[in-house]
């Protein structure tokens, strides 16, 4: 898998995207490694969680940046990202290993996601990036949602463990979490986990 090309791909998605994208790497990429994934399945994951959101840049700006609710029709337009993403990156070579991540970061434990897998049927990988994309939702600023605290996001993921996150991997996270914020402020800016 070619790390520069991923990297080159997400520094042409829009700003916001962009940020997004890099955050939910860094944040996967940390709690691979609090889970002791080797470094080369951290650099892959990293890749899949860098690309997560690839198939949104298909998808209206102005839809994806609406503040208010969608309706049914939005909705269901915004849920073909996981399928446009995994059909863009299937034909790259060597980027095969990334597309149950790319698919199945909407899924939910409890069998309610996007495609309906329910608990370990979904990849795990799919399910760091599931529980980082959502902790990046929930703390970076969004037209349609006020920015949460630390202490409040944290509270969410456990609140909702069992039924759309593993509960065993909500609580490596927030481990994990908790352990970087100690030693750092500024978690969530980007630092690359290729170095």
């Amino acid at each position: 898998m070619d790390i520069e090309m991923a990297k080159y791909i997400v520094d042409i998605f829009p700003s916001d995207l962009r940020l997004h994208s890099y955050n939910v790497c860094y944040l996967s990429a940390r709690l691979a490694e609090y889970m002791g994934y080797s470094r080369k399945s951290i650099q892959e994951l990293a890749i899949g969680a860098l690309l997560h959101d690839i198939g949104k840049t298909r998808i209206e700006k102005e839809l994806l940046n609406k503040p208010g609710r969608l309706t049914e029709e939005e909705f269901s337009i915004i849920k073909k990202h996981t399928v446009i993403g995994s059909e863009l990156i299937k034909s790259i070579k060597g980027y095969q290993n990334i597309l149950p991540i790319i698919l199945y970061h909407h899924e939910r434990w409890d069998g309610n996601g996007y495609e309906r897998l329910k608990g370990n049927e979904i990849p795990e990988t799919a399910q760091i990036v599931t529980i980082a994309d959502a902790f990046d939702a929930m703390t970076t600023k969004r037209p349609y949602q006020k920015v949460k605290t630390l202490i409040e996001t944290l509270h969410d993921l456990n609140r909702n463990k069992g039924s759309q996150f593993s509960p065993e991997i909500v609580e490596k996270f927030q481990a994990c979490i908790l352990e970087h914020s100690k030693k750092a402020t500024g978690y969530l800016q980007y630092i690359s986990p290729f170095t």
